[in-house]
């Protein structure tokens, strides 16, 4: 009688802990149901090559090559692979040491934008170097280390915060099924690792993160999904809830993840009801070009006839289909900031405002935490996002007078000005030659006047020489390693790592010395 009482005890206590260390989903199929019944509509090997199913992952060590590039997308996508900066690696974090000292763990993102690291507890790391960018609608794609939070660990490069850390709080826009965590409520946390901020039912956002819980839809199918494709678009392409659209902290941008708070206040849709898919499939890559921009949308003149502006160019007509250079400029920041009226998000507002006034006057509230919304709720960009993102020379009276009545306008091109050799992105380019004995080459680019520094470091992220460290003026500009550290001897072949630092910006590459 005792040991079977013992027996029982031990049953009892172990089914209370176990339902009180995981939350449970009744609601939730999962993906793998979707998969049964919608294959003949939905290519769910394209779906997995969409940004959704990446936004965080436990990382692979067995998907980590000798370079230490981890590259655990599929063919098609972010082949690349995301790196850690060299001042990461000299700290020992290494991907392929995770079978020792699983130190980094869990990575945030990496599809198209940027990644981040969680460690083993789910903790977030932060500092100076605790971001890659992977610069998706940047020329030359640049793949770039840049900071996140770095105040928070007195400026190391790759640190995680004292005290509790860094809590992982991205779930509901990141994971399929979050649960923030609520004492009371909700007492769960992922495995319970003390640095998530509550629990989730699968990685990434699945076929359930857009259209809600779908187990009753499994078992009846006249009972839908409780979200369409437009509301499940809402759920995170829309910081301001649909009723505002905020500016990102700093004044400069609108944030990234916006794009529906955007499209609300456009005549697209008060007047013709446009959706998100109206010109995309949620259910492929946008930044991959895979389909995700439906081809009707890749073009305004289906419904914008006669907006099409003649341009000649030395006598030449030049054919000009790019609408969205000017009606889509990149308004909002994710990763990385072209220029101060450039980031790297695409504008869903259209509409432009062809007055001299800028984004502060213009566009933002006069606290600039909103955008303006006009009494007819038609929003609309300034011209120092739709002009003078690229033409970085020119100024709002020149952007006004050739934007107003664009449409109706004959262009001739004769001379591109001074804007002929200044980039409209700062960029950092592969060094010529390469391999390279005894010296090589290194151009940049400065779309405005910067303070440069140029390093080179070995791979071990140990300090070799700097090569360059002034203030240049905007333009391409190149600076030359002859193979020797700082006090001038010559170094030994091998692979080494330059770095480009400037007041806004900076990157990394890799070359080959070899002897």
């Amino acid at each position: 009688m005792k040991i079977f009482t013992t027996i029982f005890i031990l049953i009892f206590l172990f089914a209370f802990s176990d339902a009180n260390s995981q939350a449970t989903w009744p609601d939730y199929a999962g993906k793998a149901s979707c998969i049964t019944c919608h294959s003949s509509n939905i290519n769910f090997s394209e779906f997995d090559k969409s940004g959704h199913p990446w936004k965080i992952q436990k990382i692979d060590p067995t998907k980590v090559g000798v370079d230490r590039v981890y590259r655990p997308f599929p063919t098609g996508t972010n082949e690349y692979g995301v790196q850690l900066a060299p001042e990461a690696l000299a700290l020992g974090y290494r991907y392929d040491d995770l079978y020792q000292d699983s130190s980094v763990s869990y990575m945030i993102g990496g599809f198209g934008w940027k990644a981040r690291w969680m460690n083993k507890n789910g903790y977030i790391f932060e500092g100076t170097k605790a971001q890659f960018n992977l610069g998706t609608n940047i020329p030359g794609n640049p793949k770039t280390f840049s900071a996140y939070n770095a105040t928070n660990v007195s400026n190391q490069a790759f640190a995680l915060r004292s005290g509790t850390g860094l809590l992982y709080n991205c779930g509901g826009c990141h994971t399929t099924g979050w649960k923030k965590y609520d004492a009371a409520n909700s007492p769960y946390r992922y495995e319970d690792k003390p640095g998530f901020d509550g629990t989730f039912f699968e990685f990434g956002v699945q076929c359930e993160g857009c259209h809600g819980p779908s187990k009753a839809h499994t078992t009846n199918t006249s009972i839908k999904p409780p979200k369409d494709g437009f509301n499940g678009c809402k759920s995170c392409h829309a910081r301001g809830l649909g009723l505002r659209i905020p500016v990102k902290s700093g004044g400069l941008f609108l944030d990234h993840r916006e794009q529906y708070d955007q499209m609300i206040f456009t005549k697209h849709r008060r007047s013709a009801n446009m959706t998100c898919v109206t010109c995309h499939d949620p259910h492929k890559s946008t930044v991959y070009d895979r389909g995700g921009l439906k081809s009707t949308a890749k073009t305004c003149a289906p419904c914008h006839t006669g907006k099409v502006i003649d341009i000649i160019k030395d006598g030449v007509p030049v054919q000009h289909n790019q609408c969205k250079d000017c009606h889509m400029p990149y308004i909002g920041n994710t990763a990385v900031k072209q220029n101060d009226n450039r980031g790297d998000q695409a504008s869903h507002m259209w509409k432009i405002k062809t007055t001299t006034d800028n984004r502060y006057t213009g566009m933002w509230t006069a606290d600039s935490l909103n955008v303006k919304i006009p009494t007819d709720s038609i929003v609309a960009h300034t011209l120092d996002f739709a002009c003078l993102g690229c033409h970085t020379t020119k100024d709002l009276t020149w952007a006004s007078g050739h934007a107003t009545g664009m449409h109706g306008k004959t262009i001739i091109i004769t001379n591109v000005g001074d804007d002929k050799n200044i980039p409209s992105a700062w960029y950092l380019k592969q060094n010529y030659p390469n391999p390279f004995n005894p010296s090589t080459m290194i151009k940049f680019g400065l779309p405005t006047e910067s303070n440069v520094k140029i390093t080179i470091f070995d791979i071990d992220g140990r300090l070799i020489n700097t090569i360059a460290d002034a203030k240049y003026a905007a333009g391409e500009h190149q600076a030359t390693w002859n193979g020797t550290d700082a006090s001038g001897k010559l170094v030994a072949t091998g692979v080494y790592i330059y770095r480009l630092d400037t007041d806004q910006y900076n990157q990394t590459k890799k070359m080959l010395l070899m002897k």
